[in-house]
């Protein structure tokens, strides 16, 4: 059985979660099967690898933004505790993509009915009602909201959202890239060593990224970034290697090509000397050129 690595009381509400996921076939082979579909789609590791590393981010994420004082919902809309909230973030993780267990194109959606139906049968030791009911709510919202596009109506949905997307270290690439996805979405994927996530110097977090080479700015801006915008905690996360990235690009834009300008400058003047001898006729630089000008035919025989 696999073993998540979470440090909870036992008889606490994130322990007692904590134990029956580490116990449960069901779930584990959902998350089996959810990583059958990956290799089938040729898409990054979905399975208990992804499960585990996300549910460690999350769990930080969380201290993190409770330590500075920002409290998650199940705190401040339902009077429950820290500990209920942990339990959300958790199970919000360990169910995101069991959906995949059925198919990779619009998971979440597959993902909420699948976790429903295992959250009631499941945590009625740990959860009676009406709480059961909440909780149940709250992580569906979470699952839901995990998608890049979804609103996260909730401080729980964003970490989850955000956890998710910081599971991006290369090994998660693999099964992609021997699959024979070799695109820029494995690529870029490949070329981040390590995530870090810790206390920021201006925000609640800060979160560091080792890379090997700049293909991980497509992964980083286009996927992380994205998820983090559309998350309910962008507000509190600073990206140094980000924004550091971003910067050296944008001085691509302003370095010197000698070759291609000496092309450019030569284009010009052949352009030039031609109006100047009349070869191009009464076309300026810029304009078309195309049916019904010059000596091209304005009809077929």
């Amino acid at each position: 059985m696999i073993k998540l690595g979470i440090d909870a009381q036992p008889t606490s509400r994130t322990g007692q979660v904590v134990q029956v996921l580490e116990a449960d076939v069901e779930v584990q082979t959902l998350w089996y099967m959810a990583n059958r579909t990956s290799r089938r789609a040729a898409v990054n590791d979905h399975g208990p690898v992804h499960v585990r590393t996300s549910m460690h981010h999350a769990d930080t994420l969380l201290r993190l933004l409770m330590e500075a004082g920002i409290q998650p919902n199940c705190i401040t809309d339902h009077g429950m505790s820290e500990d209920d909230a942990r339990a959300v973030v958790l199970l919000g993780v360990a169910l995101h993509d069991i959906g995949m267990s059925v198919h990779r194109d619009r998971h979440e959606l597959l993902s909420v009915p699948i976790a429903l139906d295992w959250m009631r049968r499941h945590l009625r030791s740990v959860y009676a009602e009406p709480q059961l009911t909440v909780i149940a709510s709250e992580v569906a919202h979470a699952i839901l909201a995990h998608n890049v596009n979804e609103r996260c109506l909730t401080l729980e949905a964003g970490i989850v959202k955000v956890a998710d997307a910081l599971d991006m270290t290369k090994g998660r690439s693999r099964k992609a890239i021997t699959a024979g996805k070799i695109d820029i979405h494995s690529i870029s994927a490949a070329a981040v060593e390590a995530v870090r996530v810790t206390r920021g110097e201006n925000k609640p977090i800060r979160v560091e990224v080792d890379i090997n080479n700049p293909a991980a700015v497509f992964h980083l801006n286009e996927v992380f970034r994205q998820k983090l915008a559309h998350s309910s905690i962008q507000d509190y996360v600073e990206v140094p290697k980000l924004d550091e990235l971003l910067d050296s690009l944008r001085e691509l834009g302003t370095s010197e090509d000698p070759q291609r300008d000496a092309e450019a400058a030569a284009t010009t003047a052949t352009a030039t000397n031609g109006r100047e001898d009349g070869r191009a006729g009464s076309r300026g630089m810029g304009e078309p050129i195309g049916i019904g000008r010059g000596r091209v035919p304005t009809t077929i025989a």
